[in-house]
């Protein structure tokens, strides 16, 4: 089997790429910097102070940082659930005038699906959009990017369990057979 290059034979001239720029090895100090003038310029020169919560030593800019997170976070929430909510039910009223215009009877049940099928999807990106916000906020003043307080961080469990020879496995096959399942 022969290789045809005839495709490759019509470049003349190899193209240089130019060299990319490469990050610093001080890269995380500059973050770190940027970060303290943000914070500066926002809350101000008193903020660099040191309190102390328990076991821990925070700042009083993180504390800050956290309060002006969260306060934006709730304001991103409900603006941004308001706006979605807005478009949803246009969506869902425009698809039931479609519907009676054709002649077809849009059950009440139905209706009500799709409005609760709208919310929701209202609601999930409303909630997408502010962790965001407050992930956004706290990494601008600290430097650090923190999760909300409010973000579901539990993991649904697997649907097949890793190994059926397990004792668990088989006492609830064991178990089930007993109940007649």
């Amino acid at each position: 089997m022969k290789l045809v290059w005839s495709k490759f034979a019509k470049i003349k001239k190899i193209q240089k790429l130019p060299a990319q720029k490469s990050p610093t090895r001080f890269s995380s100090m500059d973050k770190q910097s940027l970060a303290d003038k943000a914070a500066r310029r926002k809350f101000g020169e008193g903020a660099d102070f040191l309190t102390k919560q328990g076991m821990q030593t925070k700042s009083v800019r993180d504390v800050a940082v956290k309060d002006y997170a969260l306060k934006a976070e709730n304001k991103m929430f409900f603006r941004t659930l308001n706006k979605e909510l807005k478009s949803s039910r246009i969506k869902t009223a425009g698809g039931i005038k479609g519907l009676k215009a054709k002649g077809t009877k849009v059950p009440k049940a139905s209706i009500f699906k799709a409005k609760t099928k709208g919310a929701i999807k209202s609601y999930n990106k409303a909630n997408v959009t502010s962790k965001a916000a407050f992930t956004k906020i706290t990494e601008r003043y600290t430097g650090r990017a923190k999760a909300s307080i409010f973000k579901k961080s539990s993991k649904a469990p697997s649907k097949t369990p890793y190994s059926l020879e397990t004792r668990e496995v088989q006492f609830l096959k064991k178990l089930k057979e007993d109940m007649g399942f």
